[in-house]
């Protein structure tokens, strides 16, 4: 296994629950910034362009910081707002 598998398998041993909110309460308490929309988070299996064999499936990563949350077996599903709390922060779970 190369470093760029070994970065993906450390990002996966220390992922997050996700906290799934809700459109009302985002936009309440965690507006997009100046009216656009949540960004996506980024789906480790497409980052690391399969170096770990498939297996970061459902791993996703926050687009304000290196923080992973463990999205698989319905924890967040395609399209859910998921909260960065080490930043007060909204995403877009991607496909």
């Amino acid at each position: 296994m190369g470093p760029l598998a070994n970065s993906w398998a450390q990002d996966t041993r220390n992922a997050k629950e996700p906290k799934i909110v809700s459109k009302e309460e985002a936009a309440k308490k965690y507006p997009p910034p100046n009216g656009k929309s949540y960004p996506s988070g980024s789906d480790l299996a497409i980052l690391s362009g399969g170096a770990t064999g498939g297996s970061t499936w459902g791993y996703i990563k926050s687009p304000y910081s290196g923080n992973v949350y463990d999205c698989r077996k319905g924890k967040a599903r395609v399209g859910d707002l998921i909260l960065d709390e080490s930043v007060n922060k909204v995403f877009v779970r991607p496909r």
